[in-house]
């Protein structure tokens, strides 16, 4: 199934508010992973932050959708598609690429935004766990590989482990390591009459590398590197035994170890969004007691 930028936004927030309204009336003190009226508020505020960090996620990604929308390249050499310059049976194609740092800027918060959802879920889900304190889901993750006790929470992060390590590792590149770069672009085919205008996806690598070149050389080939191109034309043979060309295709697509960028944010943002409902769900399970 291709992914698609559909997220339901109602579904964890009516989780959330079910789940709080169970908590009002759970008791303090004893087995509880209450303390006293504080703790409840802490532990909604933390909750909430997830979601909060959630739809920053989703802000940015549709961030990106209205960044593709106005993507128009404007080529500087009409004339090069002018018919009249060119000869007979000729044709012409310009290719337009210019850098797009905006898409990488969102790429980044997202995964920030992403990542920091995610802690505060296991921060909210650990008060249920006994003798365990954590601020971060790479706690979590350690835990669920190493099959430690943590009911049904640490299955859902069993599940969800490679997926989990995925945004981490991209948070973590991009935030510390390294700036990858994206360009915007488009090309344009002309024979006679003929004319296809395409647009060059702006793809970006699906996991990030361990390192991304910056530099003059790479400026000058990256944008062909991580994009494949298909092209083709369709001729007729007249019963005079002339050849006419009647149609022309351009198709660009990311290359192997890349995807389309709003693809891969819709993606992850529907793995958020399913990871964050099943961790609620869980936790509702434990009725506010903590769990060994």
């Amino acid at each position: 199934m291709s992914p698609t930028m559909k997220t339901t936004i109602s579904v964890p927030f009516d989780l959330l508010d079910d789940y709080f309204s169970k908590m009002d009336a759970a008791p303090v003190g004893g087995d509880s992973i209450f303390a006293d009226e504080r703790a409840k508020q802490r532990h909604e505020s933390i909750l909430m932050y997830a979601f909060r960090k959630y739809r920053a996620a989703c802000y940015h990604a549709g961030n990106v959708k209205r960044l593709l929308g106005d993507a128009v390249s404007d080529t500087d050499s009409p004339a090069l598609l002018d018919t009249a310059l060119l000869p007979d049976g000729a044709g012409a194609e310009v290719s337009v690429t210019r850098t797009a740092d905006p898409f990488v800027y969102e790429l980044a918060a997202f995964f920030e935004a992403a990542k920091s959802s995610l802690d505060f879920l296991a921060t909210a889900s650990c008060v249920y766990l006994k003798g365990k304190e954590t601020d971060s889901i790479k706690t979590f993750i350690r835990c669920a590989k190493q099959k430690q006790p943590g009911g049904h929470v640490f299955d859902v992060v069993k599940r969800d482990v490679v997926w989990l390590e995925e945004v981490r590792a991209y948070r973590h590149h991009l935030v510390h390591r390294m700036v990858i770069t994206a360009s915007v672009g488009e090309a344009i085919q002309r024979h006679g009459k003929l004319v296809k205008r395409v647009k060059h996806p702006v793809a970006v690598p699906k996991s990030t590398p361990s390192y991304f070149p910056d530099t003059r050389r790479s400026k000058m080939i990256q944008d062909r590197s991580c994009l494949d191109c298909t092209r083709s034309q369709t001729m007729v043979q007249h019963a005079d035994g002339s050849q006419e060309i009647v149609d022309l295709s351009i198709e660009y697509s990311p290359s192997k170890g890349y995807a389309e960028i709003s693809e891969l944010m819709a993606l992850h943002l529907q793995r958020l969004e399913e990871f964050f409902c099943n961790i609620i769900r869980e936790i509702e399970k434990l009725k506010f007691v903590k769990h060994d």
